[in-house]
């Protein structure tokens, strides 16, 4: 059975590191409009940039890293993915497009292709690594 476990990247100074992990994620609506997204962790509750907030995929790269949903991966394809869930796949996928628009993704159940993915950052802090790219990846 796979982990539950989210990250985020916390909005208040950390001593440590911004990123935080967590067993989960709530949104608070004001009254004013206002929406603030909070992450539960074994440390307390913080505020996190919505954008950061990635759900743990359950698989590992290449070099033992987990994998979350944000994440941008290459791949042995020399592809720049971002990792992404398909409702049309019912899967975790390394999301890519061919310069036609074809679909290039990767279904991360395929554990030939995990073994040859890498995390190379996240598409919160290094949002750089997909520019350029046709939808969000090369």
């Amino acid at each position: 059975m796979r982990e539950i476990k989210f990250r985020g990247y916390a909005k208040e100074k950390m001593l440590y590191d911004q990123w935080l992990h967590g067993f989960g994620v709530m949104d608070i609506d004001y009254v004013d409009g206002k929406i603030e997204w909070h992450l539960y962790t074994p440390h307390g509750t913080y505020e996190v940039f919505p954008e950061s907030i990635g759900q743990y995929t359950g698989l590992k790269d290449k070099n033992g890293v987990e994998i979350f949903e944000g994440d941008v991966v290459s791949n042995l394809r020399n592809k720049i993915n971002k990792i992404i869930w398909s409702d049309e796949e019912l899967s975790w996928v390394a999301e890519s497009k061919y310069p036609n628009g074809e679909d290039a993704s990767i279904l991360l159940s395929d554990l030939n292709e995990i073994a040859s993915i890498e995390i190379i950052g996240n598409t919160f802090e290094h949002q750089h690594l997909l520019e350029g790219a046709t939808n969000g990846s090369s």
